[in-house]
This record gives C-alpha cells, structure tokens and sequence, in this order.
C-alpha cells in the first residue's frame, strides 16, 4: 500500500473513533440515540452484550446482507471494498465501547443540558463523517448496505436512506417492546438527529479542505 493510502486510512480510523464519541455523545444525552444506533443501543439495554457488541453483530448482519444482495459473483468482484469493512467495523465498535468508558460518569440532567449534549454530538458526528468522506478509501456497513440497496433497486441513494434509518428506527422500538415492555433509547433527540447531522455535515465539510495538501499524492 502507498503512503499517501496510508495517509487516507489514517485519516479514516481517526474519523471512525471521532464518529464513536458523537453517538456516545448523543446517547449520553437520553434524549434518544442516532437512527441507525437505534437497534444495538437497545439491544445492549436489554442483553449482557455492550453498545460496541452489539453495534458489531447488527453492522456484520449488514454486511451479510450486502453479498446477498450482490451475489457471489458480484461480492468476488468487490472483495476488497467487503473486506476492509471488517477492520472499519471493528475500530468503529471499540471505539464506542471506549468512549462509553471515557464518558461512564457524563449525565445530563437538565432538559437544557441534555440537549446541549445532543447538538455536541451531532457537531462531532458530523465531523468523522466530512472526515470518512475526506478520506474516500472506505464505506462502513451501515452506509454501504444502503449503496448496495439503492444500487440493486434503482432507486436514489438519498431515498434509500431515508427508508432505511426508519426502519431501524421501528425495528429498536418494536424490539424494546418486546424485551423491555415499553420505548428506551428512542425519542425526540432520534429525530433531531437524523435532521441535523446531515446538514451539519454538509455545512461543515469546506472546513476539512485542510486536508488536501497532506492527502496529495507525493510527487
């Protein structure tokens, strides 16, 4: 591997711990997790396993899921872009675990306070994510599974997502349901988040040009 790919991977890893610490932040704010930590967030309530574990098994589903949808054949042809999820993956689950250490003792407890914790870890969130895209060497499961849907249906990427992130909003709250008999992890700060980290993101990303000169190819 080239050093300027060893450049774009590091940048990558960076963005997958900065990711983890936004969702703790979120989380932390018990306004509701992100949509797509929905589901291992109230799996890790209802099971002995942690956030990041569960974050782990639910994005190895995803990534199941994406060589069905592309068939053997098609999945031998992007090996590689399958592969490094594995390594993305796994930074992105410790990551959370660790975080969720770091912050063990951060509790919100005032409305204004929560949802200050909330517009944080949106703002961090958003950054990993100008970061990932700054980096353009890899996906993680949770979006390239939609990449996969959307590019086997047709249908636009935009929209895919939207259907995507609400059913697994619908998935944590029916499993929280089943386990827990009531709604946990699941409020207003779920939407809220789903409406501003894009935005966010997007607002943010001119900022992370600073990059461009170190991530040249050296000539």
């Amino acid at each position: 591997m080239s050093h300027d790919y060893l450049k774009r991977y590091a940048l990558l890893f960076c963005s997958l711990f900065v990711n983890a610490f936004g969702v703790v932040f979120i989380t932390k704010a018990a306004l509701g997790t992100s949509p797509i930590s929905g589901v291992p967030y109230v799996m890790s309530l209802a099971s002995p396993l942690s956030f990041g574990a569960t974050t782990f098994l639910l994005n190895l589903l995803f990534i199941l899921i994406e060589v069905s949808l592309m068939g053997w054949r098609k999945a031998r042809e992007k090996r590689f872009e399958l592969l490094v999820q594995f390594p993305v993956l796994l930074v992105f689950s410790s990551s959370i675990d660790f975080s969720m250490f770091v912050l063990r003792n951060y509790v919100p407890e005032t409305y204004p306070e929560m949802l200050a914790s909330l517009f944080f870890g949106c703002a961090i969130l958003a950054t990993g994510i100008g970061w990932a895209v700054k980096a353009h060497v890899a996906m993680n499961p949770g979006e390239y599974v939609v990449q996969v849907i959307a590019s086997k249906t047709g249908k636009p990427f935009g929209n895919v997502k939207l259907c995507f992130d609400a059913t697994l909003v619908l998935l944590a709250a029916l499993l929280s349901l089943l386990f827990m008999r009531g709604i946990h992890g699941l409020r207003e700060g779920t939407f809220l988040a789903a409406l501003l980290v894009g935005p966010m993101e997007r607002l943010s990303y001119p900022l992370w040009r600073i990059f461009d000169r170190w991530l040249q190819p050296a000539r």
